[in-house]
């Protein structure tokens, strides 16, 4: 069985290898002073590691010591927003148009009154009567009498205005309750710059759209021209907390009026 434990640089062993054979060549040296090179090199390889970690370790501290500190400071500041004044649509110049009147409609009032004749007076109905009697025909045709009705008369309905009027065709420009200094506190306080732009380093101008209706409302909220970084849904969330305006006003009466705001958010550097 073979010896896992044999050493082949025991002493014995190697006088045994070497009996008859030269001893001054130089393998017989090698081998009999081997484990003392073996622990003197396996002393100097790590006492050379040891120098190497201490001499790189004071060295990479005297580094960092000598190294000053370096402070970053970067603070944002939001200016308030911006509020521009609705953008008019400029007018070419025409000839002159012929002056148009503007007429209210007129309600016509239907009375239940029945409408009478003065009666004949008493004398003429005795002047009418004749001297002879005279026999009426049976077979005489008799008209049928006209449809009754209803009562409701031919007074026409009233006209209801819809339509989407612009800005520069109205009697009494729409305006916020308060006027538009209230309008622009409501504007700063409750708008918010989001998060994503703020940490996109971003600014920009949203372009709002939106329909004042007859009482006020504001409706049908759409972005003309969208900034992005959740801009366009920030000037939306805030349209749909607003009060109700007061309505724009044609011919007296209260219509719907289309309506376009910018929204500026600005980041300071």
């Amino acid at each position: 069985m073979l010896n896992t434990k044999f050493n082949l640089y025991n002493p014995d062993w190697i006088e045994l290898v070497f009996a008859d054979r030269n001893k001054n060549y130089g393998a017989f040296e090698l081998r009999q002073h081997y484990g003392a090179r073996m622990v003197k090199a396996m002393g100097i390889g790590f006492a050379a590691v040891i120098a190497a970690a201490l001499l790189y370790n004071f060295s990479l501290r005297k580094v960092v010591e000598n190294i000053p500190p370096i402070i970053i400071e970067h603070t944002v500041e939001m200016n308030k927003l911006k509020i521009e004044k609705p953008v008019e649509p400029k007018l070419t110049q025409s000839k002159p148009q012929p002056h148009v009147t503007t007429q209210k409609y007129t309600s016509f009032v239907v009375t239940s009154k029945p409408v009478t004749e003065n009666p004949p007076v008493v004398d003429h109905l005795v002047e009418a009567i004749g001297p002879a009697n005279v026999k009426g025909d049976d077979k005489a045709p008799v008209d049928d009498p006209a449809p009754a009705s209803n009562g409701t008369g031919n007074t026409p309905a009233p006209i209801v205005d819809n339509t989407e009027h612009s800005t520069g065709t109205l009697e009494i420009m729409p305006e916020p309750v308060g006027g538009m200094n209230a309008w622009s506190k409501f504007l700063n306080r409750t708008l918010r710059f989001p998060p994503s732009a703020q940490d996109a380093g971003v600014s920009g101008r949203v372009i709002v759209s939106f329909v004042i209706e007859k009482d006020g409302r504001l409706t049908d909220i759409t972005v003309v021209k969208g900034a992005g970084y959740g801009m366009d849904e920030e000037a939306a969330r805030v349209l749909k907390l607003a009060k109700p305006w007061k309505p724009g006003i044609q011919n007296g009466s209260p219509v719907r009026v289309r309506y376009t705001i910018p929204m500026n958010f600005q980041l300071s550097e």
